[in-house]
């Protein structure tokens, strides 16, 4: 399982009201579709990741802010996540 698909998986079972969508490319296996999209019901804020493999590091920015932030581990980046989408501690 690469790294994005157990931070997706956990930050939804947390916070049921945030979403998680994969970049749709015009020609998958072509095109880098390596970036994920979040968002909290509610906010008109997003948050992207990067990464061509899925894999950390992780490039994450957000719509709200210039902030340009790298996660070097699962953990770091669903703290990063938390922060930047305003999540209550659960």
């Amino acid at each position: 399982m690469r790294d994005i698909d157990q931070i997706i998986r956990s930050i939804t079972q947390i916070y049921p009201a945030v979403t998680a969508r994969q970049l749709s490319v015009s020609h998958p296996g072509v095109d880098d579709d390596g970036l994920w999209f979040f968002q909290r019901a509610g906010s008109e804020f997003e948050v992207q990741i990067e990464s061509s493999t899925g894999m950390v590091p992780f490039l994450i920015e957000t719509d709200e802010s210039d902030a340009r932030l790298t996660a070097k581990s699962i953990n770091e980046t669903l703290e990063i996540l938390t922060k930047l989408l305003h999540l209550e501690p659960q």
